[in-house]
């Protein structure tokens, strides 16, 4: 079979996987089950002890996909108990699983999606608002992204991974742009 065949194969079967609704949260969590087995509990804590600055992805949430996902075969489960503790389900991936995961993956990163930034919102009614407020209002907005920014600097995972300096380097346009927006707000 040439490159091209299994290219083809592989892009029809992300077309058809994404029209079931598996995604960029599927693509995570088929990630790190890949990397190792866990329970649902435990992959939530990882979640949000290492991932949670690039990440929004709740603990119900996280579980339902898990459940969607054991249904359609991309990841299997077991039951493990520990001493008195309550039975937890350890997840896996599978073999569907895998192979979803690898074209999941190729196509997410060939793929260019604009960023939705949820704060533009209020941007769009700027004008709304006196000069001196807008310029006031616009510090806070920085000095919080500002704290962001310092928590990304010091965060200890994946110093030199793609994922974090690519967040670093949005923040700090966004600052700057933020900057020359307060700027303005004061020379109007």
């Amino acid at each position: 079979m040439g490159p091209g065949v299994g290219a083809a194969k592989i892009e029809a079967r992300v077309v058809k996987t994404t029209r079931k609704g598996a995604g960029e949260r599927e693509l995570l969590l088929l990630g790190l089950l890949r990397q190792q087995e866990m329970h649902g509990y435990q992959l939530s804590e990882f979640l949000d002890a290492h991932l949670g600055l690039f990440f929004d992805l709740k603990k119900a949430t996280a579980y339902n996909l898990l459940g969607k996902m054991e249904a359609l075969g991309w990841v299997r489960s077991r039951e493990e108990q520990e001493g008195n503790r309550p039975t937890r389900h350890v997840f896996a991936i599978t073999a569907e699983g895998e192979t979803l995961f690898q074209a999941l993956l190729r196509n997410a990163l060939a793929e260019y999606r604009p960023a939705v930034f949820p704060g533009n919102v209020p941007l769009l009614f700027l004008n709304a608002l006196p000069p001196e407020e807008r310029s006031r209002l616009l510090k806070r907005r920085e000095e919080a992204l500002e704290v962001h920014l310092e928590v990304l600097e010091d965060h200890p995972d994946h110093v030199g991974h793609p994922l974090l300096q690519h967040k670093r380097e949005v923040l700090r346009a966004e600052k700057e742009w933020l900057l020359g927006l307060i700027a303005d707000c004061r020379d109007s």
